[in-house]
C-alpha cells in the first residue's frame, strides 16, 4: 500500500512503546518494532513514514534517537529516503536483513510446525522444556503443512523479532524444490536445524531414517509369511514417501520379490478419509495384497476401516502397520502397530543442535535418531511385548 498510514503519525506512535530500563538502546527498540510493523504488512511497500520529529514527539523521545532507528531501517534494506527527506518503506526482505540484526541476543526461537493437532505434542512440550533450559523462549508456528507464502510470512515476522535461530519439523511439500526455496537465504542468517525435513546443505538436520523405517516396518510382514505386501504412501512427490518405498522395495528385494508398482498406491493427504479411499484400488486387485505399510497412522487406521467395510478381517486376511504412533494407536481395534518416531527424542535433539550451530556459527554434522517398530495385533502379533515396544534390526 503506498501513502501514509491512516491517521498520519499518531497511528504509528500508538503501536510504538519504549521500555526506558531496558538495557537495549531506544532506538533499536523502536527499529525492532517498525521493523515488526513492515514485517507484518501493517507499514506496507511504498508507505510514508511520519517525519522523524513528529514520531519522535509523538513518542517521547528526541529526534536523534529517533533518526537513529529510521537509519537502521535504511541500512536494513527495509526503507528508503525520498527526494525532500521523506522516508517510504520497501517492504520486508529477509535476504537483506542482516544475519545479526543486531548485537542484542533476543532469547527467542521459532518453531515451525505443519499443524496443530496431538501429533506434535510430545515433540513441541519437549522443545518447550529444552529451549526453558537454554534461556530461549520458542515462538511456535503452524504453517498449513509448509504452505509456501504462510512459511515465509511467518519467517519475515520471526526475522523482525531478531530470533536467535529457528526449528522446523516436517518441512516438505509435494514440490521438493519448493520447501527448500522457502527457507531462501534463511538457513545462513540465522541457524536453522531441519527436523525430519527436506535437506539444505548449509542447515543443521536431525535426520529419521525413512529408509530403514521403510524396510524395518516391510520386513516385519514378511515375517509373518506375507509375500503380497502393499505400500500406501502420503501425497505423491514428498521425499518421506519416497524414502519409505525404497525402503519397503528394498526390503523385497532381500526377501527375493519383485516389486509390484500395482501393490504401491498414494493417499491425497495424511487424513482418515484419505487412507479409506486409497487403499480401494488395493482390494479390488484380482490378487489383493495380504499386508499393508502405511506411510501414517491416520491413514492406516482409514485403511482399516475400509478393510472391514469390505468384510474382511484385520489381520486375519489383511495385515496393517501405521507409522508415527499417535496416541489413538494402541486403543485402536485392533490395536495398529507402527513405527514409532521418537517424538520428545527429537525436540531435545533439534534445541541442542540449535544451541551448538548457534554458538559455534556453523551448522551441525547431521544426527540421527533411531525409530522403534511396535508390534500390536493388526500386524498379526498376538499382543505387544512388555512396554509395548520390541527394537528392529
Amino acid at each position: 500500500m503506498g501513502g501514509t498510514p491512516e491517521g498520519g503519525g499518531s497511528e504509528v506512535a500508538q503501536r510504538i512503546s519504549v521500555d526506558r530500563g531496558s538495557r537495549v538502546p531506544l532506538s533499536t527498540q523502536i527499529s525492532r518494532q517498525l521493523t515488526w510493523l513492515i514485517a507484518t504488512g501493517v507499514l506496507g511497500e511504498g508507505t510514508e513514514l511520519p517525519a522523524i520529529s513528529e514520531l519522535a514527539k509523538q513518542v517521547g523521545v528526541n529526534t536523534h534517537t529517533m533518526r537513529a532507528a529510521y537509519g537502521q531501517l535504511r541500512d536494513d534494506g527495509l526503507a528508503r529516503v525520498q527526494r525532500g527527506s521523506r522516508t517510504v518503506v520497501r517492504g520486508f526482505d529477509r535476504g537483506l536483513v542482516s544475519g545479526t540484526a543486531d548485537r542484542y541476543k533476543s532469547f527467542t526461537i521459532g518453531v515451525l510446525i505443519p499443524s496443530f493437532t496431538s501429533y506434535y505434542d510430545d515433540f513441541l512440550e519437549a522443545v518447550a522444556a529444552a529451549a526453558a533450559s537454554e534461556g530461549w523462549l520458542p515462538i511456535i508456528c503452524e504453517t498449513h503443512h509448509f504452505d509456501a507464502p504462510v512459511v515465509s510470512g511467518y519467517l519475515d515476522q520471526l526475522f523482525s523479532r531478531n530470533v536467535d535461530g529457528i526449528i522446523a519439523l516436517h518441512a516438505e511439500s509435494p514440490a521438493e524444490s519448493e520447501t527448500v526455496d522457502i527457507f531462501g537465504p534463511t538457513d545462513t542468517q540465522r541457524p536453522l536445524v531441519l527436523v525430519d525435513s527436506v535437506e539444505l546443505a548449509t542447515s543443521s538436520q536431525v535426520i529419521v531414517d525413512r529408509d530403514a523405517d521403510g524396510r524395518k516396518a516391510t520386513g516385519h510382514l514378511l515375517e509373518h509369511g506375507h509375500t503380497r505386501v502393499a505400500f500406501l504412501g502420503g501425497p505423491a512427490g514428498w521425499i518421506s514417501t519416497k524414502r519409505l518405498i525404497a525402503g519397503y522395495a528394498d526390503a523385497l528385494g532381500t526377501a527375493g520379490l519383485t516389486r509390484d508398482d500395482a501393490l504401491i498406491t498414494v493417499a491425497t493427504d495424511h487424513a482418515l478419509d484419505a487412507g479409506s479411499i486409497a487403499v480401494g484400488p488395493l482390494l479390488a486387485l484380482d490378487e489383493r495384497p495380504t499386508g499393508i505399510v502405511c506411510a501414517g497412522d491416520v491413514m492406516a487406521l482409514g485403511a482399516i476401516r475400509a478393510i472391514r467395510e469390505a468384510g474382511l478381517r484385520v489381520p486375519e486376511d489383511v495385515a496393517v502397520i501405521g507409522y508415527g504412533d499417535i496416541p489413538f494407536a494402541a486403543i485402536s481395534s485392533p490395536a495398529l502397530a507402527t513405527v514409532r518416531l521418537p517424538a520428545a527424542e527429537l525436540g531435545r535433539e533439534a534445541v541442542r543442535t540449535l544451541r551448538k550451530a548457534s554458538d559455534e556459527g556453523a551448522p551441525q554434522p547431521p544426527v540421527t535418531v533411531a525409530t522403534t517398530l511396535i508390534s500390536r495385533r493388526s500386524c498379526g502379533c498376538p499382543e505387544s511385548p512388555p512396554k509395548g515396544a520390541t527394537r528392529m534390526s
